[in-house]
């Protein structure tokens, strides 16, 4: 469902709108849905997700057969009229940009699942990533978006999916290097490591 309307929202809101109209989208999902599906509306969140082993893979594949199912609903929607006019100003960005734009995105969404955000704001920080991505790149950022735009061939797609694996995983290497923490969830002071190693 989300990523049907994440896809309505880019194939019918017309540029210069259209990063904010997906922007808020997920924002809106991400707070509408987040408890129940970890609002996976993007196929390259959720491959990036599965190769950091942050997401179980059996789930992960039933998620990429909606999003694009999803997507693809999005696209008859939109050429039939249902909605208004189906937009053509939206396209694939250059590979390099969809790779760098597509990780900021990834980047925040690793550390929401890592807890690093708050709960009540990984709404904001999300929907926030996705709209600087997007003005970053000048491109879609969604595998399934893309195909519903009919630029599933783009390179840029596999950009994004590169993007997601190798951005994630960065991630979790950092993640494994950050200092312990002590109960309270504050890093310890070197005071404090130094005492620990006596």
């Amino acid at each position: 469902m989300g990523t049907f309307f994440l896809a309505l929202a880019a194939l019918t809101i017309a540029a210069p709108l259209t990063p904010f109209a997906v922007g808020l989208t997920l924002l809106v999902f991400v707070y509408a849905v987040g408890s129940l599906s970890g609002s996976h509306l993007n196929p390259a969140v959720t491959v990036g997700l599965m190769a950091s082993r942050r997401f179980p893979l059996a789930h992960g594949l039933l998620y990429l057969v909606a999003q694009v199912a999803g997507a693809l609903l999005a696209r008859f929607v939109a050429g039939a009229g249902l909605v208004g006019e189906l937009g053509h100003s939206y396209q694939a960005g250059p590979a390099a940009a969809e790779f760098l734009g597509f990780g900021i995105l990834m980047i925040t969404v690793a550390a929401t699942t890592e807890k690093q955000v708050a709960k009540a704001g990984s709404g904001i920080a999300v929907g926030g990533a996705l709209l600087a991505g997007l003005l970053v790149s000048h491109g879609v950022l969604n595998p399934a978006v893309a195909l519903a735009m009919g630029l599933a061939t783009s390179p840029a797609v596999w950009a994004t999916l590169l993007s997601a694996v190798v951005f994630s995983l960065l991630f979790s290497v950092i993640e494994r290097t950050k200092p312990a923490e002590v109960e309270d969830g504050s890093a310890p002071t070197p005071k404090a490591q130094a005492d620990d190693s006596k």
